[in-house]
């Protein structure tokens, strides 16, 4: 059985970075946490969380996690886990006196949350990183008891379509340095979405290969040459 062992700041981040990983939800996977890791004391004594993570269903990767539009038809989701939802986004913006108003739009493989506030910049927060982890925690929360059922998907504004085309703009220009130059290129840290991004907008591009580095959840990509296998 395939397995990985995760380490990152929390070991909620590690789990959400080894199931990017194996392609796979948590119902596919044994989780072992061998470090639930420490702030330390003023930043002193501090280590991260550790992880180990195995499939086990192999047969069930990928799945929508990796790719939400691929292989077999994610199940709805609930009322009840709408509900839980959008309970959890309301009670959060309470306590962060941020109005808000949720529209819910379903698709074939997905459920967005569009987040309607005049506070859009604070509720995306730098490269969405805040957006991220609300979309995150919503899921853990809203599919907790559920089998592989559709992604919920956070917005603001029509965040999400304008990341997408900046990241596949920048992944094409890129892309053309890293050919013209023969030297690899490593971008900004990314989260696993928008990793997705760049990786599916190089892959077809026989003169290029991505890889991940680094560790925990925002990791970086590196657009490579492909090697023509001369010496």
């Amino acid at each position: 059985m395939r397995a990985v062992e995760i380490e990152a700041d929390s070991v909620d981040a590690a789990i959400a970075e080894g199931l990017h990983q194996l392609g796979a939800t948590e119902q596919d996977v044994d989780i072992t946490v061998l470090d639930e890791g420490s702030r330390g004391v003023f930043g002193l004594g501090a280590r991260k969380a550790r992880v180990r993570i195995t499939l086990s269903r192999e047969s069930s990767a990928p799945t929508t996690a990796a790719n939400p539009s691929a292989e077999e038809p994610s199940t709805a989701v609930s009322g009840e886990a709408m509900e839980r939802a959008q309970n959890l986004l309301t009670d959060v913006f309470r306590h962060l006196a941020v109005p808000i108003k949720i529209e819910v739009t379903r698709a074939a493989d997905h459920v967005t949350f569009n987040l309607v506030s005049e506070s859009a910049g604070f509720i995306i927060g730098k490269r969405g990183q805040m957006l991220d982890a609300l979309e995150y925690i919503v899921n853990r929360v809203a599919t907790r008891e559920d089998a592989h059922v559709q992604h919920i998907v956070l917005d603001v504004a029509g965040y999400r379509e304008r990341r997408r085309q900046y990241l596949e703009a920048l992944a094409r220009r890129l892309g053309e340095q890293v050919k013209r130059k023969r030297k690899p290129v490593q971008l900004e840290p990314m989260s696993p979405r928008d990793r997705r991004i760049v990786h599916i907008a190089l892959q077809s591009d026989p003169a290029l290969t991505t890889r991940s580095t680094g560790e925990g959840y925002y990791r970086r990509l590196v657009i490579s040459p492909k090697s023509t296998g001369r010496s």
